[in-house]
């Protein structure tokens, strides 16, 4: 009996160990599928799965993450201080090669396939020919990842070579600012900006197929909405919005924008930058996203109360594309459109004061003027205008600035401006401005 006893508990005994065991395993697999240990010496945090994301942050080697989801090799995650970004999944253990050494791909056969994944059985998702360059971002058992189209592709090494540089934005000269006269007939769509995405459908969360850029023309399909039905010379159809395009059978209303003569009669939109998922950049206890909501709701009550019709993009901490922010704009015919920021810097770098910025030539004396209200009326350094190349303002048709109102991360900056007061100043300065602008 003792002997069945002694058996029977040392049976218990093994099971425990046994369950003990499997359970400790499924833990370790648990902790190894869920974090990971960035071996790279720096890596983006982005704001989204895709490199056209803004940068959220910066995290150094060494630091380990909690992946929380996995898309298009990108990993959801949430890091130390509980923010949620997105991480590239091939920099985990290697280094960004676009960021840190500026290499180039170049084609080298007449026709290529570009692939979603690196192997020869993954979806194609495009294709290059003899001389196309894009920028390389990693290399992996003969396949170089590339900068392809918004998004990130694959193709096979040796069908590239590979060159120092970047395949950098081409700098307007002076003649090339000047309005393009191109021949159109009611066929035929102008687009009137650089860097204008055109979409696989008529809607703006729709997959980017290809960027068209100022006086190139299409013949025109049809009207889906906001947007009008393209094809280009190689016969592939596309989908561009309706006010970055012109055409001969657009009206005189939907080309020109009218500037009423009194702030009163005015349709201004302001733009909170940030929200939601995106919380810009970070102070103490304070995001962006926060103070940016708390000025353009005091600046909005400011014109109001003189007759203004205001719209803001967001009134709460929510989701906002900047597409649809700049669609917000042009959609409204906004007489004015401004968009809030607080500004920040790297780590141990120094930044301070306030800055306007515009994109289109013809609203530099806007940004002037509303810079000029700003020096006067706000305690902070002032910066001065300058030419932003930010989409709210490329893609948008409408009078427009972007405003960076102190840097969050510098302290003296963060306690002026996080204020009641000069919020305030703000709006009294935007007021005083726009009065001027419309009269």
């Amino acid at each position: 009996m003792e002997k069945i006893r002694k058996k029977r508990n040392m049976f218990f005994l093994v099971l425990v160990i046994l369950f003990m065991s499997v359970g400790s395993l499924g833990t370790v697999a648990l902790a190894n599928y869920t974090n990971v240990l960035i071996e790279a010496s720096v890596v983006n945090v982005r704001l989204g799965p895709g490199l056209t994301y803004d940068i959220m942050t910066q995290i150094q080697g060494g630091t380990a993450v909690n992946v929380l989801a996995e898309k298009n090799e990108w990993y959801k995650v949430r890091l130390a201080d509980n923010r949620i970004g997105w991480i590239a999944s091939w920099l985990i253990n290697n280094t960004e090669v676009a960021a840190s050494q500026n290499l180039i791909a170049t084609v080298l056969e007449s026709s290529v396939n570009i692939r979603e994944e690196n192997n020869d059985d993954s979806d194609i998702v495009g294709s290059a020919v003899s001389g196309d360059k894009f920028d390389l971002l990693y290399e992996e058992n003969g396949w170089s990842q590339i900068h392809y189209n918004d998004q990130v592709a694959w193709i096979l090494s040796s069908l590239i070579e590979i060159s120092p540089g970047s395949i950098q934005e081409t700098i307007e000269t002076e003649s090339s600012q000047e309005e393009t006269a191109v021949a159109i007939d009611e066929n035929t769509a102008l687009v009137l900006f650089n860097d204008v995405n055109v979409r696989s459908g008529p809607s703006l969360d729709k997959k980017i197929l290809w960027n068209a850029n100022k006086g190139d023309s299409y013949s025109l399909v049809g009207t889906n909405g906001d947007f009008y039905e393209i094809l280009d010379s190689d016969g592939q159809t596309g989908f561009i919005a309706t006010w970055l395009v012109d055409t001969n059978s657009s009206t005189e209303e939907n080309n020109i924008v009218q500037t009423n003569t009194t702030l009163s009669e005015a349709t201004i939109v302001i733009d909170p930058g940030h929200g939601g998922i995106d919380p810009g950049a970070e102070g103490i206890d304070l995001y962006e996203k926060e103070v940016t909501l708390k000025t353009a709701e005091r600046v909005a009550e400011k014109l109001r109360s003189s007759g203004a019709n205001v719209i803001l993009t967001r009134s709460a901490d929510e989701d906002i594309s900047l597409e649809e922010r700049a669609w917000i704009s042009n959609s409204s015919n906004a007489d004015l459109f401004i968009s809030i920021h607080y500004d920040s810097t790297p780590e141990d770098v120094y930044g301070t004061g306030v800055t306007t910025y515009y994109y289109q030539d013809e609203h530099l004396a806007l940004a002037e003027l509303m810079n000029s209200k700003l020096e006067q009326f706000l305690p902070l350094q002032n910066n001065g205008s300058r030419f932003g190349n930010y989409l709210v303002l490329r893609e948008n048709t409408q009078p427009s600035v972007l405003l960076e109102l102190g840097y969050i991360n510098n302290n003296d900056d963060l306690n002026t401006f996080d204020t009641d007061y000069y919020r305030g100043l703000v709006a009294d300065s935007l007021y005083e401005a726009l009065v001027e602008y419309f009269e």
